[in-house]
């Protein structure tokens, strides 16, 4: 959990201004199947929008379907969208998962979901 002292508010809006899209990600953790970032959006030149964002992969790599995997999946979908995550679905079979979060409680939030990615997918 050492990446999320690494949060740097700062670049990612100095990011997110150079970019064409006016967004900025950089990647924290990168689990099998899982994927978690933090990244800052710009609404306006004042306004600053950061997020977390977790991709959930729903296929094990395999062709044949793992109840088991997509099981546990769920779960981790269920509590991200309790802590107030919209989830979108990919067309490469996975889970976009998004919240806003004001940029002092990035790393909080990094933490909190790594752990519950953590404890389900064990």
């Amino acid at each position: 959990m050492e990446e999320a002292n690494k949060i740097n508010i700062r670049f990612l809006q100095r990011e997110a201004k150079k970019s064409e899209d006016k967004e900025a990600f950089t990647v924290l953790a990168r689990m099998p199947n899982y994927r978690v970032g933090v990244g800052a959006r710009l609404e306006s030149p004042e306004q600053t929008v950061f997020f977390v964002e977790i991709i959930v992969s729903l296929r094990a790599g395999h062709h044949v379907v793992n109840l088991d995997f997509l099981e546990k999946n769920l779960v981790i979908l269920r509590q991200l969208k309790e802590r107030g995550y919209v989830l979108t679905c990919e067309e490469d079979g996975t889970v976009s998962c998004e919240l806003a979060v004001p940029s002092k409680k990035l790393t909080a939030e990094y933490e909190a979901t790594t752990l519950i990615i953590e404890r389900c997918a064990e």
